[in-house]
């Protein structure tokens, strides 16, 4: 910039002849200035311009575009030279006002010039320099190259020489893609659509931004693509507010600390693994033991909450979603819920974003002070679908054949979940990641992976499974770093004494299966303990209030069921929420108001125990001492 217009000194007046001679180029550009709407376009510069020069760019656009064009100055140090106008989303233009110059000076030193000594020559360089018409060249840069090679839903493109990492691009019969992978000498693009029509040599043009999803209120209740297309055949989806899939996660001085509860409806969870709002809790098992139920048991639970949903359906089959969506459907969910699905046959592009889709839905959400909830369902397919993809690209492999930024891939996902601070909105997105693992291996690559960057886990275990717990959870490799900062103060005060009482239970079931002896004092221990696992179990799709849960824990905890037989504890747990919704609904009304345990309305509660205890030992006598383990 130091060759153009001094400050101070107006440009030379420019024949009308000359700006015919160098319009701003192209009917491209003309189509993009005339689509660009009537507000500011955006001039980017590392230094501050003339207002002159700024002024002749304005009347010559104004000419090309038939209406008056106004611009905004923007001053920008990363710019590696010169500056460039951003008209529209999708288009740019380099600006350099030397070009016109520099053009004459070489057609006046070239090999036709006359002979000079060096004194003469300096002097007709003074004289072009001064004569120049100092006319801003414009130059539509928008990037094309050609395919070189198309297969598997990824595209070779040649020529893309400054196309940005996830810029999409369009190819020649208007299928998108995004470039993948940049090379020296090329550029793996990844195919948004059908590649039948795309042949080799065809066309391909950047576009300038990145991938961008439609997101706000109006994805409520809808079933969506990983491109925000509507796939419930309820009309098209509003696309007024555009979001790009992935953005930078909110900075550590945006964020507060977790601390308002996320009630998941299921009681082991609530009372020993909780739940936070901003959370990120990594759900781990093997195939078909709960891990897609217990998500979903946490979605049915926000029901009334003002929390919205959004499940990623990542490279399921058809029928496993439609038994998910035909769920949420019967039970009142799609109303706070979206679903955003790639199918196992869709391309690996498809597969690849959605969850960066699912997270830019709900991270607009909180970026509104809402609360939102994700559910990543899995990340394992997600992983294999990663590792397709570079694959076919030919990325170098590392562990267990997944490539070495595999970790980048899902850390970038996840860290964009948090709760933001008040003054920001205090919105919060939490994230439920999904993992699969095999034979239950969790020191594997994807899973320590995923640990790594979530704030707890909840593993379950097919041996428990097995044995009819359900949840399976495992207690001892599950937990919260979020802690009881996430428990509400009565789901405090009963969870304490629960998880002491577990973990001195599976200790001393370790020694009685060998055939110790053990004193009454244990046995009491133990019976309590099997008790209190009893209680824990759950139907699937049956979340309980937190009135309910505290309840029945406490029941439990506080050694009424002592008394009670094993098989008899379901029939009981029922009888007990019927008889307070009968006989004692204050109680459960004060538990959800307060969400606390105060004095008074604990001795409410224990006498309420204690009569029903009572009332159901005269209805279902025990015939005989039990000693279950």
């Amino acid at each position: 910039w130091n060759a153009g217009l001094p400050r101070g000194r107006e440009p030379p007046s420019v024949p009308t002849t000359d700006r015919e001679a160098a319009p701003a180029r192209g009917p491209a550009l003309q189509r993009a200035l005339r689509a660009a709407g009537f507000g500011p376009l955006t001039l980017a510069s590392r230094v501050s311009l003339d207002p002159s020069f700024v002024t002749e760019i304005e009347e010559r656009l104004s000419a090309l575009a038939g209406r008056q064009i106004s611009i905004e100055m923007r001053i920008d140090p990363r710019l590696a030279s010169g500056a460039t106008l951003f008209v529209g989303a999708e288009r740019q233009i380099d600006l350099d006002p030397g070009l016109g110059p520099l053009q004459q000076l070489v057609e006046a030193l070239g090999p036709s010039a006359e002979a000079a000594t060096l004194d003469e020559a300096a002097e007709r360089l003074s004289r072009i320099v001064e004569a120049a018409a100092w006319v801003p060249a414009l130059e539509d840069v928008t990037r094309r190259g050609t395919v070189r090679q198309v297969g598997d839903g990824v595209a070779l493109v040649a020529g893309l020489s400054k196309v940005g990492a996830q810029e999409v691009v369009r190819f020649e019969n208007g299928v998108e893609g995004i470039a993948f992978n940049l090379q020296q000498d090329s550029v793996g693009c990844l195919l948004l659509g059908g590649e039948q029509d795309i042949q080799e040599g065809s066309a391909v043009a950047c576009t300038g931004h990145a991938l961008q999803v439609p997101v706000g209120d109006a994805l409520i209740g809808r079933i969506v693509n990983a491109l925000g297309q509507p796939l419930d055949g309820r009309g098209p989806v509003p696309r007024e507010t555009l979001r790009p899939i992935e953005a930078l996660s909110p900075g550590v001085v945006q964020r507060q600390p977790v601390s308002e509860s996320l009630h998941s409806g299921i009681k082991v969870l609530d009372a020993l693994v909780p739940l936070g709002r901003g959370q990120r809790e990594l759900i781990l098992g093997e195939r078909k033991i709960g891990k897609t139920t217990m998500a979903l048991d946490v979605i049915l639970s926000q029901q009334g909450t003002g929390v919205v949903c959004v499940y990623a359906a990542i490279g399921q089959k058809a029928s496993s979603l439609a038994q998910v969506i035909g769920l949420l459907r019967e039970r009142g969910a799609m109303d706070y819920t979206v679903v955003v699905a790639a199918l196992s046959s869709e391309p690996p592009a498809f597969r690849h974003i959605v969850p960066y889709t699912a997270c830019s839905i709900a991270e607009d959400l909180m970026r509104r002070g809402r609360h939102a909830v994700v559910v990543y369902d899995d990340l394992s397919k997600h992983a294999v679908t990663y590792r397709e993809i570079s694959a076919l690209l030919e990325r170098p492999i590392g562990r267990e054949a997944y490539p070495g930024d595999i970790f980048y891939v899902h850390s970038r996902l996840l860290e964009r979940s948090t709760r933001m601070r008040d003054d920001l909105g205090g919105g919060s997105l939490t994230a439920i990641p999904i993992v699969e693992t095999i034979a239950g291996d969790i020191s594997a690559l994807i899973p320590t992976n995923v640990i790594s960057i979530c704030d707890g886990q909840i593993v379950l275990d097919r041996a428990l499974f097995n044995e009819g717990m359900r949840p399976a959870m495992d207690a001892g490799l599950s937990v919260s770093r979020v802690g009881g900062m996430a428990q509400t103060p009565a789901m405090r005060k009963v969870a304490g004494r629960l998880r002491l009482d577990l973990a001195q239970y599976h200790e001393m079931a370790r020694f009685v299966k060998f055939g110790a002896e053990v004193d009454q004092a244990t046995l009491n221990q133990l019976r309590r303990g099997e008790r209190e696992l009893e209680v824990l179990k759950q139907d699937a799709h049956a979340p309980l209030p937190l009135e309910r849960e505290i309840v029945i824990l406490y029941a439990a905890v506080k050694g009424f069921t002592d008394e009670i037989a094993v098989g008899q504890l379901r029939l009981f747990e029922e009888g007990l929420y019927a008889f307070m919704d009968q006989e004692h609904p204050e109680v459960l009304t004060g538990i959800r108001d307060s969400r606390d345990l105060p004095a008074e309305l604990e001795a409410r509660l224990e006498g309420a125990l204690t009569a029903f205890v009572a009332s159901f030992r005269a209805a279902h006598p025990v015939a005989e001492e039990e000693g279950h383990l």
